[in-house]
């Protein structure tokens, strides 16, 4: 008997150190957003009646995605940096074309073109702000239909001297397809469990009404979180208040993707891969009378 507990409390202690492995550096920083806190409260009656929730999931891959890249340039006169800039988007859609991107997948949107303003040299124990020059920024948005061409893209960004990847949005061309299934799965989860309440606890109830349908799409972009992680020493305060300066190391920071728990809804219609996607949720609550 000894001999058994001893194995149990081996195998309990070697699980916490597993999990707590498996947590990673990612508690570091543990953001939660309010959006991610399922909507049911778990009240299933007050004055108005009786309710049957249902909270489901349904992950889907992008149909297309739409990567946006920054472009700004400077020149002595306005005309001089918007030609920099032309000539720097013109390089870089040439590029893309050789990807397979023609041009009616492309557009670019002109931003703002601002005078930029610097000090001169000392004259006199004066520093004036003179005029130096123009700034003109564009950005250049590309629809692409397979994953991998992001990377390709931004190479082709960088050799034409476009460093700045503004956003990716993941494209879903037929919400209302997706918005069906939802519903049509919250009804069966609802349905499931008014039989289950009749069977088990005896109530027999009479639909009333539809108190909440709440629609809620994540893109991948909402839902990274990023973290800072490092123990650091502490610096005793007399050898601050000595007027000696501390530097410190600058830490890396990490963004990763936190998908949606899916264990806070009552079904799934797809399982998430590995691969982000874009997550699509429906809150639906019913109003019912028991019958008497």
């Amino acid at each position: 008997m000894k001999k058994v507990f001893l194995i149990l409390l081996i195998t309990a202690f070697c699980s916490l150190g597993a999990l707590g492995q498996e947590s990673g550096n990612r508690n570091y920083n543990r953001n939660t957003s309010s959006q991610r806190t399922p909507p049911n409260t778990g009240n299933l009656y007050d004055s108005n009646g009786h309710y049957i929730e249902a909270y489901v999931l349904l992950n889907s891959a992008p149909d297309e995605f739409v990567a946006v890249f920054g472009v700004a340039q400077e020149g002595s006169t306005a005309v001089e940096s918007n030609e920099k800039v032309n000539a720097l988007i013109d390089r870089f859609l040439s590029s893309a074309e050789r990807l397979g991107i023609n041009r009616g997948n492309t557009f670019v949107d002109f931003i703002t073109q601002n005078r930029v303003y610097n000090f001169s040299p000392p004259a006199d124990n004066v520093i004036r702000e003179t005029l130096s020059g123009f700034e003109t920024k564009k950005t250049v948005a590309v629809r692409y239909r397979d994953r991998a061409v992001l990377e390709k893209l931004v190479t082709a960004a960088a050799q034409a001297s476009i460093f700045d990847l503004i956003k990716v949005d993941y494209i879903i061309n037929d919400m209302t397809k997706i918005r069906t299934r939802l519903f049509e799965e919250a009804v069966r989860v609802i349905k499931q469990k008014e039989e289950t309440y009749t069977r088990m606890l005896g109530f027999t109830m009479k639909r009333f009404a539809i108190s909440q349908e709440l629609y809620n799409t994540f893109y991948p972009a909402e839902l990274y979180q990023s973290y800072t992680a490092y123990e650091s020493g502490a610096v005793d305060s007399d050898y601050s208040s000595s007027g000696r300066r501390v530097i410190r190391e600058r830490k890396s920071s990490t963004s990763y993707l936190e998908p949606l728990d899916r264990s806070a809804f009552d079904a799934v219609l797809t399982p998430i891969g590995i691969e982000p996607v874009v997550q699509s949720t429906l809150y639906l609550k019913m109003i019912y009378s028991l019958a008497r």
